[in-house]
């Protein structure tokens, strides 16, 4: 029975029968902690002594002992909320109730369920009270929303013993390796291999290094390779993105080629307005979102991955690719003390959407400014330390370097002869992008070279 119990005037739902019979099932039989433990915490449920007697549960079972309400009377001696539901005589009615025994899995599934449910109408209720407050940045409150409406990140464990498992490995093998794989970018589908569903692919670097652009051919490419992509823009506006996707479709026409600039600026000649028209209605068609958000929380993005996969799914599609840009862009669904921890939070938030939702997650991220204090500017992985936990958190990190904007930038305009070596060095690097790969959790890191054709805003191999 479920009832609506009344605390500090707010309703809270909880089942405490369902709870006295996780108890009473696993008092009865040990063997179902393992598998209760994985569902079920002793923050879970809400009569607190119910919780205090799991915990002494656990303690037992990680000790190795058989445990009965005997066994754990230490740790419960002079519990007053024991006390309260009838002492030492409650225990032993939780070892005469059979329905744990039934559907243990069930009702352990249900007290936490219930748990979640009571979280979030607090987490709530304090959402309703911050509202008139016209102190409280309606941003952050809606972040604290977001929170409050997220579920648990992990929906317990996937077990399989050894049999199982090797049948489904062989299995997997026959079916070759799933994935996305961009196709207009060959170096970096040969490098990286194909981006796995539940995987969390950094692609990071200082700005001016075609980060954007980057994503925005890999999405297009994806797309056309038959991938559902959504493409989160937390910089770009949705117009802005959308016109450089166009000059990046018109440049694999040699021979209807639009520059970025004259679409950025209006000032289309009749062919090329032609062109950027057939070009739209091909995009158009192909399985790619775009969301424009100038503020979101990982919490959100859940939910929006979440949402736009099922109406993918609902027009005959698969969501396959979730491209986030920018990492740091995220806000975290709640406080943090230091832009450390928030980054460590969206981070691993990341990987767990990816693992929920079955696609493959690129989230872009900015290096910090340290990289320009080198000579050599490449950058490395220890340039992702003091950025969170993303290097633990990512099965792959992939670097982009252009070595034409540093050279660039040292233009040396007064001395003749440093100018000729300054052009011949201009001349080796340029429109050269190093794909620099130094994690890959599934494979060997490496190193490739692609193009970047910054008039039409093209990553191309």
């Amino acid at each position: 029975m479920t009832w609506g119990i009344e605390v500090d005037s707010a309703p809270i739902i909880a089942n405490l029968e369902a709870e006295a019979a996780v108890l009473g099932a696993c008092l009865m039989e040990n063997s179902l902690v393992d598998a209760l433990s994985a569902i079920v915490e002793a923050g879970d449920f809400f009569a607190a002594a119910h919780g205090r007697i799991w915990s002494a549960i656990l303690i037992e079972q990680a000790k190795g002992r058989a445990f009965t309400s005997v066994s754990l009377k230490p740790y419960l001696d002079g519990d007053e909320g024991l006390k309260e539901l009838g002492g030492w005589g409650y225990i032993a009615r939780l070892t005469a109730n059979i329905h744990g025994l039934l559907a243990p899995r069930e009702l352990a599934q249900q007290v936490r369920d219930l748990a979640d449910r009571r979280r979030m109408h607090s987490a709530l209720s304090e959402v309703m009270a911050a509202l008139p407050d016209s102190n409280r940045p309606l941003v952050e409150i809606a972040a604290d929303a977001d929170a409050a409406i997220a579920t648990r990140a992990s929906e317990g464990f996937d077990e399989a013993d050894a049999e199982t498992a090797m049948i489904a490995a062989l299995n997997a093998l026959d079916r070759g390796i799933e994935g996305v794989e961009c196709r207009t970018i060959p170096a970096v589908d040969e490098l990286c291999g194909p981006l796995e569903p539940k995987s969390l692919t950094i692609v990071a670097g200082r700005p001016g290094m075609g980060k954007t652009a980057f994503s925005s051919s890999y999405a297009l490419g994806a797309a056309r390779s038959g991938h559902g992509v959504l493409f989160v823009s937390l910089e770009m506006s949705r117009d802005q993105l959308a016109h450089r996707m166009l000059a990046d479709v018109a440049f694999d026409d040699a021979d209807n080629r639009v520059p970025y600039s004259a679409i950025q600026k209006r000032n289309l000649s009749r062919w090329q307005r032609e062109t950027v028209n057939a070009v739209a209605k091909y995009i158009a068609g192909l399985p790619l979102h775009i969301v424009d958000a100038a503020a979101m929380t990982v919490g959100r993005l859940d939910a929006l991955v979440r949402s736009h996969k099922r109406k993918m799914a609902a027009r005959g599609q698969k969501l396959e690719l979730v491209i986030v840009d920018y990492l740091q862009l995220l806000h975290p669904t709640s406080r943090k003390a230091s832009a450390y921890e928030a980054i460590s939070e969206v981070s691993r938030m990341l990987k767990q959407i990816a693992k929920a939702h079955d696609v493959a997650v690129m989230a872009l991220a900015q290096l910090s400014r340290s990289v320009e204090q080198r000579p050599d500017k490449r950058p490395m992985l220890s340039d992702l330390r003091d950025s969170g936990q993303i290097e633990q958190d990512a099965d792959a990190v992939l670097f982009l370097y252009r070595e034409e904007y540093y050279v660039m930038q040292a233009e040396p305009r007064d001395d003749p002869d440093k100018h000729d070596d300054w052009q011949a060095r201009m001349d080796r690097c340029r429109g050269i992008i190093d794909f620099i790969l130094p994690k890959r959790r599934n494979g060997s890191a490496g190193a490739a070279q692609g193009r970047f054709y910054g008039v039409y805003q093209a990553v191309r191999s």
